[in-house]
């Protein structure tokens, strides 16, 4: 499919909506994630139960991306965003409300479902409006702004908890969300060209799909992102129990432990975008590949040792950090090899990959709890070694075409 940019007049403007909207999303999580060990209490259930709803929001994240991306390619790309944030902010506030763990586990799957139609649209907003190295840049930049959020909202949500309560995280959440809607509804213009847009019939989806998983490069790229992302969710679904439980690190202060990991991944990511021009986005690729598995499987020897916090922020500090050239550079190189597709279509399996291995991951430390950390070792410390196998596999197949700009 040939590609048309459309020449809009405020790219940056269009990036830091799109930054916007990622960040009240990964605040859905971040706000909430160091009020967790406290649900059970609240609520008179288990910490299995509670760390469901980390789990089947991601879950709900992952697949509802499969139709957020072909209407995206139907209707445009600004249309989807403005009605998928006005239900975000709804979503939020049916969890602010929420009077049992069953109606939260909902309100967290129908958040889940809602606050995905941001992940589609920021990558193919960036795949309309950028390519090559300078997308890999662009992917880059957008990494480190980003993770200033899981840097900031544990902080910001371990004190609100402290201060006015559990339900407090998600009114303030609401507010940002809509925030954002009224910036994207007043602001975003449309980049999808309109002879790019294709028609929405479940024929022609359900066969794009099957295309798509049948690009080994594609695929293989993808499941890379979705291990890693794995890993990072086990670590947000568990760590809270980790250090507050286990450790005795006050609610309040449990963010700034987090605060270190995405300090080291807005590092890597940095880099990343400094070094790409010189070494090309495949190369990066195969840096994150090498430095992801490997760091990852510090973690294992961490809690081998008997870890302690600022051990266990420590190794997973440097395998945050390792995933800033991945990040920056797979998303590149997975679009290279789909060109010929809906760029809507794309992007949503590909973050489908992302956060169903984000799922994964959290589902696996919900179901396999025993009061230590080594449910949490196993799955980073396995997910790396995967990672590494996966990531090599993509580095050795035949790519369908060659690329001028990897």
């Amino acid at each position: 499919m040939a590609t048309t940019r459309i020449d809009v007049k405020s790219p940056r403007l269009i990036l830091l909506i799109m930054i916007a909207a990622s960040g009240a999303s990964i605040l859905s999580t971040d706000l909430y994630a160091p009020t967790l060990p406290h649900l059970p209490a609240y609520f008179g259930t288990d910490s299995t139960t509670v760390q469901l709803t980390m789990a089947l929001n991601m879950a709900a994240y992952a697949f509802s991306q499969l139709l957020w991306g072909p209407l995206s390619d139907w209707y445009g790309r600004r249309a989807i965003f403005v009605y998928g944030m006005a239900a975000f902010a709804l979503t939020v506030i049916a969890a602010a409300v929420s009077q049992t763990i069953g109606q939260l586990i909902v309100a967290r799957i129908l958040m889940g479902t809602a606050a995905s139609v941001e992940a589609v649209i920021v990558l193919a907003v960036i795949g309309d409006l950028y390519g090559g190295k300078e997308s890999a840049k662009v992917f880059a930049l957008y990494g480190m702004v980003v993770s200033l959020v899981p840097a900031a909202g544990p902080i910001l949500g371990g004190f609100i908890f402290e201060w006015f309560g559990w339900r407090a995280n998600f009114v303030v959440l609401a507010g940002v969300v809509a925030a954002v809607f009224a910036v994207g509804l007043l602001r975003l213009p449309e980049t999808l060209p309109a002879a790019e847009r294709t028609a929405l019939k479940l024929g022609a989806i359900v066969s794009g799909y099957a295309q798509l998983l049948m690009r080994g490069g594609f695929v293989t790229v993808a499941m890379t992102l979705g291990l890693a992302l794995g890993a990072i969710f086990a670590y947000i679904t568990e760590a809270p129990f980790i250090l507050i439980d286990k450790h005795g690190i006050a609610t309040r202060y449990f963010g700034l432990y987090q605060a270190f990991i995405v300090l080291a991944f807005f590092i890597g990511s940095f880099i990343s975008g400094q070094i790409v021009d010189r070494i090309g986005v495949r190369r990066l690729f195969a840096i994150g590949v090498w430095s992801g598995s490997l760091s990852g499987l510090l973690v294992i020897v961490a809690v081998s040792f008997g870890e302690t916090p600022v051990t266990l922020t420590a190794t997973m500090s440097v395998f945050g950090f390792a995933l800033g050239p991945l990040f920056a550079s797979a998303p590149v190189l997975a679009f290279e090899r789909v060109t010929d597709h809906g760029r809507g279509m794309s992007a949503a399996m590909l973050s489908t990959f992302e956060m169903g291995g984000g799922a994964l991951g959290a589902l696996f430390v919900s179901l396999t709890p025993d009061g230590t950390a080594w449910p949490l070792a196993i799955c980073v410390s396995g997910a790396a070694a995967l990672l590494l196998v996966v990531g090599l596999l993509a580095l050795r197949l035949k790519w369908a075409a060659p690329s001028t700009n990897a």
